[in-house]
């Protein structure tokens, strides 16, 4: 199963980016199909990568985390593989991206505040490899999704 077997398989996941807790007897509804039929579908869908996984997108701001912050980090080449690895383990850098033109990577930030942001630009800007920082600080949030135009 490298693509989608038909349309069903793509209205669950439809479904399922919409709601992750949708269960397999309202799943089965919407579509006209045995909800063992959805346990299935889902469990193939998972197994073949097209769900990576089923998780809550919780508020940042509600627990605190009331900083986002967008740094775009310049590397020396020979040491990039290591020091992806090395931002991977921050758990406070919650998306990193391998990027083209002047910078190596963006990484997206969530914090306390900006003290914390402080302490965390200075720890990566001291990893090895990292040749230079340029932060931004995220103002509003106008669009921030994890669906996909399915």
């Amino acid at each position: 199963m490298k693509s989608l077997r038909d349309e069903k398989d793509l209205e669950i996941l439809r479904i399922l980016q919409e709601n992750g807790r949708a269960s397999y007897s309202e799943i089965a509804k919407k579509l006209g199909l045995s909800e063992a039929a959805v346990y299935t579908r889902i469990q193939k869908l998972m197994k073949h990568g097209f769900i990576k996984k089923i998780q809550a997108v919780v508020d940042s701001e509600k627990l605190g985390f009331n900083l986002t912050a967008i740094v775009a980090v310049k590397a020396q080449p020979s040491k990039y593989e290591y020091l992806l690895k090395q931002l991977s383990e921050i758990p406070e850098i919650v998306e990193i991206y391998d990027v083209t033109g002047d910078y190596y990577c963006l990484l997206k930030l969530r914090l306390q505040n900006r003290e914390a942001l402080a302490k965390l630009l200075d720890r990566i800007g001291a990893m090895d490899g990292v040749i230079s920082t340029d932060t931004r600080i995220v103002l509003r949030t106008i669009k921030e999704s994890y669906s996909l135009p399915l």
